[in-house]
């Protein structure tokens, strides 16, 4: 079960919390996509290029 953390009791404070942690979220996600796939390009770059030749 998950445990919830009221930050306030108003509801406009929770609303702004809670749409600062989803553009948190799709920050991070966005950056974690993009390291994975500079990291896959530079392990799949010299078989890619081995294929060609």
């Amino acid at each position: 079960m998950e445990g919830h953390t009221i930050l306030s009791e108003r509801l406009e404070e929770q609303m702004k919390a809670i749409e600062w942690a989803r553009t948190e979220q799709k920050r991070l996600l966005k950056e974690k996509g993009e390291r994975l796939s500079k990291e896959l390009m530079e392990k799949m770059a010299p078989f890619i290029l081995n294929q060609k030749e």
